[in-house]
């Protein structure tokens, strides 16, 4: 089903005000695609019939449904490994530490890249002195990070020794599936929010994931949500970001030192 003009601008609204996210005239294909499943499984007629459900009391699980729609994209399990390297490397040397070591994966999505950053701190620091905080807009996806239940088509991802220590594969209807093991589990946390307008996340990390997530923003955007981030990065700290993505403008503090890695530095 084709969507027309008015529905995409409708449709395209709510996703701004709900994720800050607005696509351009040229994504309404895209943004049919990706919905046209919703419209069958809830039976409307139309985009715009969809659009009524959605902004409707009685539509709340549809609109978190059309959230995860529009913005879950790919993600697996050790992701641009270079980058996971460094920051093993980088930590290497600071195994004795009286405060725990935070990471944060900002745009978590169904969980894989902060369960990758919890194996490499658990390696890191086996007494347990870390902790890692996932966000992510979508409800749906957040709720399947907790769950922790992947395809064991993407474990090969995962070194080998992590998979040996800390993945369990499923058995009777779990078949096909593995899981992170709960000592991981237990040192890593799920929410819901919002880049542009941060809820839960009220203290500083000494490592921030931000990757992939800058593209699809405006520039004035992207400065509110890269001054979200680094005002809790800690001095010392590493920024990640994705390897289509920099910071654009030069900030005070913020000295990059690998391609897509910055360290917050003391002024």
């Amino acid at each position: 089903m084709s969507i027309n003009k008015l529905e995409f601008n409708q449709l395209n609204r709510v996703l701004d005000q709900h994720t800050g996210i607005r696509l351009s005239s040229n994504k309404s294909d895209i943004m049919a695609s990706r919905l046209s499943s919703r419209l069958r499984a809830t039976r409307c007629a139309s985009y715009n019939k969809y659009y009524q459900l959605i902004i409707s009391p009685d539509g709340k699980h549809e609109l978190d449904i059309f959230i995860d729609k529009m913005t879950t994209h790919e993600t697996y399990f050790f992701r641009e490994q270079a980058q996971f390297e460094f920051m093993y490397d980088y930590f290497r040397q600071k195994k004795s530490r009286n405060v725990p070591i935070r990471a944060w994966s900002a745009a978590s999505s169904t969980g894989e890249e902060a369960y990758s950053i919890a194996m490499i701190l658990d390696d890191l620091f086996y007494n347990g002195n870390w902790s890692v905080t996932g966000t992510d807009i979508s409800p749906t996806a957040v709720e399947m990070a907790k769950e922790a239940c992947f395809a064991l088509s993407t474990v090969q991802k995962i070194p080998k020794k992590y998979r040996r220590a800390y993945c369990l594969k499923g058995t009777g209807k779990n078949e096909g599936t593995f899981t992170v093991n709960k000592a991981i589990r237990h040192h890593c946390n799920f929410n819901v929010d919002n880049l542009l307008k941060l809820r839960t996340v009220d203290y500083s990390f000494d490592i921030i994931f931000l990757r992939n997530v800058l593209i699809y923003f405006d520039e004035t955007k992207q400065k509110k949500i890269v001054d979200n981030i680094i005002h809790r990065l800690n001095h010392g700290g590493l920024l990640f970001l994705g390897h289509s993505e920099s910071l654009r403008k030069k900030r005070l503090g913020i000295e990059l030192i690998q391609p897509c890695i910055y360290k917050k530095v003391r002024l």
